[in-house]
């Protein structure tokens, strides 16, 4: 009777933990039943360590690939964290809070969103990771790591199977294009970091209707809100779900726990709020943000995609392949075919819908000209959150295929062509990395150039300001590479017939025309002779002329 009790429990708390227990561990349990109670206690002891691996392991190969590729990457160049030109302005304007002629919350600023900057201060602050751009991997790899972790846990619970979550989240963090963002000083592996703890809290929200997962998720929200703007459209959504779920309580008479809902549902809004505020109080518009962003890119470019909508589509389409390849895509699509369960499953229908606004805001930016892209790379790095959707998708694919084909053959397979992938963008130069090709792009001769007139500044400096006259971004560059305190440079805008004063012991010129420097070019050419009375040219070359006071 007692081994029949025992055996009872046993396959009990199998049922419930089917996914965790080896299958090699299951008949050795059940044949030491005349050993009853102390087997069943040995289980229940063992289970807390069988449960946990998968994480532990997932987590241990996720730091140690990021870390590899960031030495590797070092290694062969020291300016590959930093090629993208954005990537270095994220990581001055963090600097600035600290190391500036204005320091503090001025340096919050507009266009950039604040939280990725407050994040990188603490790193910053150290000389080392700040001029090698580790400072970017300092907080990019634990975000990396926690995105990963955080999906291999969405996925066990949408599937209950431990080894797709496991066999998913792998290959989110296998993905190149990924462990590349993440060591940079950019400002999209916070904001997948986020959108994922978000998606997560929902998700136990709507498992367990306890208050603090969608309070967690608001505030994930808020964060992400903050870091960049494909995330705005999340707060509406989230707030939607809370005030309807408030809604249904009331009408059954929960009205304590609708009013809690109500309190809730703002919280995902005061980041948005915020930066209304800021750009309101600082500069006199609160869209100040978004005539700056609408100003930074290209006429020409915003022009030639401007209503042609199926041009985009082209190039989204490419970039989601050569990014995620083909098997993401595919079985994102084939989940259609099983679009009857998902609309069922009102957990799994939201979090797609979650996963997938981003994506949603990324293109009707680019159809409105906030964002452009070509079909060379160039701004790819934007449908990075649409990765999210896709490890879903595919997940919820995968477990319906795997319970309709039971051959461990052809799971093999499709296992394989998953993971061949990630192999294929390294390998393949004509398929290659997108985001880092774009990146490499960025860095080029002007700003090759730009880095080593920082490393001249560097031997000649002998005291003294440097006036900045270059162009924000490739003066951001100088200004890193020199290895010089940033309250040394004075970075300089001006217009019209504004004249340069002659406090600073050194001038950096901008001699070509590009957008960005075509002014101050164009007041070297007309005031060449009264600067040279002043100053001695101590080197020139296309791009940049250094001035040195007499």
């Amino acid at each position: 009777m007692q081994d029949a009790v025992v055996l009872f429990r046993f396959q009990t708390l199998r049922r419930c933990k089917k996914h965790v227990l080896p299958n090699f561990v299951q008949p050795l349990l059940i044949l030491s039943m005349n050993d009853s109670e102390n087997t069943f206690t040995r289980y229940v002891s063992n289970i807390n360590f069988v449960k946990g691996r998968e994480e532990y392991v997932l987590a241990v190969l996720l730091f140690c690939i990021a870390w590899i590729t960031c030495s590797l990457l070092y290694l062969q160049n020291e300016s590959a964290l930093m090629y993208f030109g954005d990537a270095v302005s994220h990581i001055v304007r963090a600097r600035q809070f600290i190391d500036s002629q204005q320091l503090g919350i001025l340096n919050i600023g507009t266009v950039w969103l604040p939280l990725p900057h407050l994040l990188l201060l603490p790193f910053v602050a150290f000389d080392a990771l700040f001029y090698s751009g580790i400072a970017g991997a300092a907080i990019g790899i634990p975000f990396f790591v926690g995105t990963g972790l955080l999906l291999f846990s969405i996925v066990e619970v949408l599937t209950d199977s431990r080894s797709i979550a496991f066999f998913v989240a792998l290959l989110f963090g296998l993905n190149p294009n990924i462990i590349y963002i993440a060591l940079t000083p950019m400002t999209e592996m916070s904001l997948l970091f986020f959108v994922t703890l978000g998606g997560f809290a929902l998700l136990k929200w709507l498992r367990s209707g306890k208050d603090r997962w969608i309070i967690v998720c608001a505030l994930a929200v808020m964060c992400a809100t903050l870091c960049r703007y494909e995330a705005w459209l999340l707060a509406p959504f989230v707030s939607f779900v809370v005030l309807y779920e408030g809604w249904q309580l009331w009408n059954k008479g929960k009205k304590s726990s609708a009013i809690m809902n109500v309190l809730i549902a703002p919280i995902g809004w005061f980041g948005i709020a915020f930066w209304f505020v800021w750009n309101y109080v600082y500069y006199g518009d609160a869209l100040k943000f978004a005539h700056w962003t609408y100003s930074v890119g290209t006429d020409a470019v915003r022009i030639t995609l401007h209503d042609r909508p199926q041009e985009i589509i082209l190039i989204l389409g490419k970039a989601l392949l050569w990014i995620f390849g083909p098997m993401l895509l595919m079985a994102s699509v084939l989940i259609l075919f099983f679009l009857k369960k998902v609309y069922a499953r009102k957990e799994q229908l939201l979090l797609l819908l979650f996963f997938s606004l981003p994506a949603w805001f990324v293109l009707a930016a680019i159809l409105i000209g906030f964002v452009q892209i070509d079909q060379w790379w160039w701004n790819w790095r934007f449908i990075l959150t649409f990765g999210l959707f896709l490890s879903v998708a595919s997940a919820l694919c995968l477990q319906e295929l795997f319970q309709k084909i039971r051959s461990k053959i052809v799971h093999a397979f499709v296992v394989i062509c998953f993971y061949a992938m990630p192999f294929v963008q390294i390998a393949v130069p004509s398929v290659g990395v997108a985001l880092f090709n774009d990146a490499s792009k960025s860095f080029d001769s002007r700003s090759r150039t730009a880095a080593a007139l920082g490393e001249e500044i560097q031997k000649r400096y002998n005291g003294g300001s440097i006036a900045l006259l270059t162009g924000y971004g490739v003066g951001q560059r100088i200004m890193i590479s020199s290895c010089l305190p940033l309250k040394t440079f004075n970075v300089m805008y001006f217009s019209g017939d504004t004249l340069l004063t002659v406090a600073d012991r050194y001038i950096v010129l901008g001699k070509d025309r590009t957008p960005e420097s075509e002014e101050f070019s164009r007041y070297w050419i007309s005031n060449k002779e009264t600067l040279l009375r002043l100053y001695n040219i101590s080197s020139e070359d296309n791009y940049f002329v250094l001035l040195e006071r007499k």
